[in-house]
């Protein structure tokens, strides 16, 4: 995979900042990127770390994180590239700084990392490279993506979902993902400048490295749009909840239970429901739904329009449904969540 200009500052910074830590000037790093042509699953890049007269080789992940549960969806995504097409490789977050309590979470899930700090973590079997301690470096760079504001992600929800939207009018994808037309512009610009979107005179708008941008989704949907659709939690009956028919109120499944009717897999122990209406009254009355906030059922706003996917009428689109299970970052969901984006979402971004 063709490395964004963003992505590859900070691998070269992170690199540059390893090499310069005291004892280390002879650590060699050998990097190979992944060309675009590749078939999936890609990774962001491929690394050789050679100390000492060992080497290592690992399979690299490159982002800003900021929270653990962003810790965990890297960690569950290298696992399944590893698994998957690099068996011989380790996996390594290189990111541009992780905080103490980001490390500890790092070294808990035992994931190697790097920072463009000198903060480092690298546990192999010929060498331990483990420094912390230092300090965020005085410009970090600065994620500005206006596609992971609260509009964007809808936007680029709504692209994902339907890639063919990309040749649409701005109206067309204002409609679809339900946003004002004036947010169009500025989203779709931000995506050509990081390459996930083309735009050329032949060929039109293109959705480009389409697994990349649902890693970048499933990241910032918990914490940027997530809060915006007024969640609230309540208490319900399972066997009730189970029995609801959810189409007449126009809401839909997320989560464990819209993972449990998408692959027969998961038993659900909590429950999410995306409503048009907020509250679905009706509803929540069939339920015996009690405001709860350690409830077993939560509800929030739906957000996109219900043709740009095609889908059980009573189940979130897929991908809404991986974001839920991988923000728990709990196994079970994990699991499921994997399944999810093999059988679903993988076909999608091929």
């Amino acid at each position: 995979m063709a490395l964004t200009d963003y992505r590859n500052q900070t691998l070269q910074e992170a690199i540059t900042a390893l090499r310069a830590t005291d004892g280390l000037r002879r650590v060699k790093v050998d990097v190979r990127s992944i060309p675009a042509t590749a078939q999936p699953p890609k990774a962001d890049a491929l690394l050789t770390i050679t100390l000492n007269g060992h080497k290592q080789l690992f399979v690299a992940e490159i982002k800003t994180i900021d929270r653990r549960v962003a810790v965990a969806q890297v960690h569950a995504q290298l696992h399944r590239l590893i698994r998957q097409s690099y068996p011989d490789r380790r996996p390594l977050l290189v990111a541009t700084f992780v905080t103490d309590q980001l490390a500890e979470e790092c070294r808990r899930l035992d994931l190697p990392y790097m920072d463009t700090a000198g903060n480092v973590y690298l546990p192999t079997e010929g060498f331990l490279l483990d420094i912390r301690g230092k300090a965020r470096p005085t410009r970090v760079l600065k994620d500005k993506y206006r596609a992971n504001n609260p509009a964007g992600l809808k936007i680029t929800f709504a692209l994902l979902c339907k890639p063919e939207l990309a040749t649409a009018q701005y109206r067309e994808i204002a409609k679809y993902a339900q946003v004002a037309l004036g947010a169009v512009g500025p989203v779709l610009d931000d995506l050509i400048v990081r390459g996930y979107l083309s735009n050329t005179t032949a060929t039109g708008r293109t959705l480009l490295h389409k697994e990349e941008l649902v890693r970048q989704w499933v990241t910032h949907y918990p914490a940027n749009l997530r809060p915006t659709l007024n969640p609230r939690k309540y208490r319900a009956e399972r066997e009730l909840l189970m029995h609801i028919d959810l189409v007449p109120a126009g809401a839909y499944w997320g989560g464990e239970y819209g993972a449990e009717k998408l692959l027969r897999y998961l038993k659900a122990e909590e429950f999410l429901i995306y409503a048009a209406a907020l509250p679905p009254t009706q509803l929540m009355a069939k339920a015996r739904m009690r405001l709860d906030p350690g409830g077993n059922t939560e509800i929030l706003q739906a957000f996109w329009n219900p043709e740009i996917a095609a889908q059980p009428s009573d189940v979130a689109p897929p991908l809404l449904v991986y974001a839920d299970l991988m923000a728990t970052a709990e196994e079970r969901n994990l699991e499921a969540a994997q399944r999810i984006y093999e059988r679903l979402l993988e076909p999608l971004v091929r």
